[in-house]
């Protein structure tokens, strides 16, 4: 299985590993690699600018891809290695449009959480700019093996909708029936990932106990099946596929949050299907 990283990691860790010469010139190695932790960031807050995170306590094994993250957006890169223990990270104001306003790299937020080695984290920035609710949860993710199926879960991004239920439907515009999928999903919650045979689907996110009042709905994305030449993409329709379904509200009018208009839903790979092509 495949969690989603990048190669931007390869990198930090080559400059970590080769940060000084000998008399010589050649290039003496200054760091091991330490223990990782595994961390994506998500900027959930629907009234302000895109946002960027920066670590400000180490440089070598830390993500430096988190930037420009737009309202209901996934740090470039997903899952970034980042040296275990306790981190200490700010949070700016980050509209690359417009770096000659003045006070476009407030900082949001300052936070020092620790991570464990070998552990998978979600860093949600979440709730309102606008009336000092904003924050930083730390969501630990425990990512299963879908095996045959596909694995899907759902996110309740923010701060206003409630609690949530949500129906698993084969298309986006389908009647809701029965019982939710994932039932009471509390604002800034996972739900328990459920399994399914892989094909297209949707999910219908309802105020929690009444499912007459539909606040959002998304069709999962379909993937790609691999091939001998090309590895899979994860999606719907590939076996071996986690995902989550992350519930947003509407963007603030008028905020400089991405326009959404109402209430959205916006998938994240949490996990690759196995790779069809040859390590």
């Amino acid at each position: 299985m495949r969690i989603n990283r990048v190669p931007m990691l390869v990198a930090v860790l080559a400059i970590a590993a080769v940060g000084c010469s000998t008399d010589d010139g050649q290039p003496t190695a200054t760091a091991a690699k330490p223990p990782l932790a595994y961390v994506r960031y998500i900027n959930a807050v629907p009234d302000t600018m895109n946002t960027t995170v920066r670590w400000i306590d180490y440089i070598e094994f830390t993500p430096q891809t988190f930037a420009n993250v737009a309202y209901r957006g996934v740090g470039q890169g997903l899952y970034q290695g980042l040296k275990a223990g306790s981190r200490q990270f700010r949070i700016f104001n980050a509209d690359i449009s417009s770096f000659s306003t003045a006070g476009n790299t407030a900082v949001l937020s300052e936070q020092t959480l620790t991570f464990e080695a070998n552990k998978y984290y979600t860093i949600l920035f979440t709730g309102y700019a606008r009336n000092g609710s904003k924050k930083v949860v730390l969501l630990e993710d425990a990512i299963p093996s879908a095996g045959s199926n596909v694995a899907i879960r759902v996110l309740n991004a923010n701060t206003g909708l409630g609690s949530i239920d949500a129906y698993k439907t084969a298309g986006v515009g389908d009647a809701i029936s029965g019982s939710p999928a994932f039932a009471a999903v509390a604002e800034q919650k996972y739900s328990s990932y459920i399994t399914a045979a892989p094909g297209a689907f949707a999910i219908r996110a309802t105020a929690a106990g009444n499912a007459a009042n539909i606040l959002a709905s998304g069709a999962a994305p379909a993937g790609t099946a691999g091939t001998t030449s090309a590895d899979p993409i994860g999606g719907a329709t590939v076996a071996g596929t986690v995902l989550t379904a992350m519930v947003f509200p509407a963007s603030v009018t008028g905020s400089m949050a991405a326009a959404s208009t109402t209430p959205s839903v916006v998938y994240v790979v949490d996990k690759q299907p196995p790779r069809t092509t040859s390590p």
